[in-house]
């Protein structure tokens, strides 16, 4: 007789592809909702790192600044080093990236500008300068958190996104209030000379160098002074709020005659009037240039 049939394979074969499927299951839940949490994760925390730098930046050329006023040293050197992009292991071709279980590396860009256009001119109704500014900037590539763009240029640090731009830290412009009622108002025109771009994932490294700069430094009184940031429509929005932002401090010290920043037609120029109120009083206008020579280079994050 033949023997009866037997359901012991078939259910065992069933068993395996309910396991796979529930294996299956398990693994495009995590990719569709666990890699990009965490690929967000580290891209939030690799912006806050960008930030962090960029402050340490500002901080490092007010000193080098400072340095220099007191004991006239140039040629000194600042080197900064930071990752563009979170590095995370992916899988892919040349074409695209594939992540399985970790979320895909994001990247970025970082530049030096010395020839954008933007530049500060100073006019104090007799004496007249027009300094050109240059710029940092880090432009990132991210995957699962929204890009962001981190710019220094004289003193300040900005930073733009989908919703505009902000100053994060603010310009290397004080203004301040005598006990006599005139105005003191100093500013350290920072210009940043160099032209170059590096894309990728990778650590990079900015290396800054203090030069003697070419504008004599002014230390005058008078009626008032003119602020004026030429640049793209970008550039102007952005000076709109950080001179805001030197109003609000200056009325934070009583100083509350100021006027509000003024842009001009086409976004192409924005002014900050300085000058005291009624009774014959004067600005003292102190301006402290500063040049520095900025190059950047990649860094070996392997050595072998």
């Amino acid at each position: 007789m033949p023997p009866r049939p037997r359901d012991d394979g078939l259910s065992e074969v069933v068993g395996f592809v309910l396991l796979l499927g529930v294996i299956v299951v398990a693994l495009s839940l995590y990719q569709v909702y666990g890699v990009p949490a965490a690929g967000r994760e580290n891209e939030i925390a690799h912006m806050n790192q960008v930030k962090d730098r960029f402050v340490d930046y500002k901080i490092a050329l007010d000193s080098l600044w400072v340095n220099n006023m007191d004991y006239n040293r140039t040629g000194v050197l600042l080197s900064t080093a930071f990752d563009l992009g979170t590095g995370a292991p992916a899988t892919g071709g040349t074409a695209f990236a594939f992540p399985i279980l970790t979320p895909a590396g994001s990247g970025g860009t970082v530049s030096v500008n010395s020839s954008g256009g933007a530049s500060l001119t100073i006019d104090t109704g007799s004496t007249n300068v027009t300094i050109p500014l240059g710029n940092l900037t880090y432009r990132s590539s991210n995957r699962y958190w929204v890009d962001q763009t981190w710019t220094y240029q004289m003193g300040a640090v900005f930073l733009s996104q989908e919703g505009g731009t902000t100053v994060r830290v603010g310009p290397s412009i004080a203004i301040a209030k005598t006990k006599d009622d005139n105005i003191t108002l100093t500013v350290a025109p920072i210009s940043l000379e160099g032209s170059g771009t590096i894309a990728g994932s990778g650590p990079v490294r900015v290396e800054t160098r203090m030069r003697r700069s070419d504008q004599p430094t002014l230390d005058v009184a008078c009626d008032q002074v003119n602020l004026t940031v030429t640049g793209d429509t970008a550039t102007v929005r952005a000076w709109e709020r950080a001179f805001g932002e030197v109003r609000q401090r200056a009325k934070d010290e009583n100083v509350i005659w100021l006027l509000k920043p003024e842009v001009s037609p086409g976004n192409k120029k924005v002014t900050l009037t300085v000058k005291p109120g009624e009774g014959g009083k004067v600005v003292f206008l102190s301006m402290y240039p500063a040049n520095y020579t900025v190059t950047i280079h990649n860094a070996a994050s392997l050595v072998e």
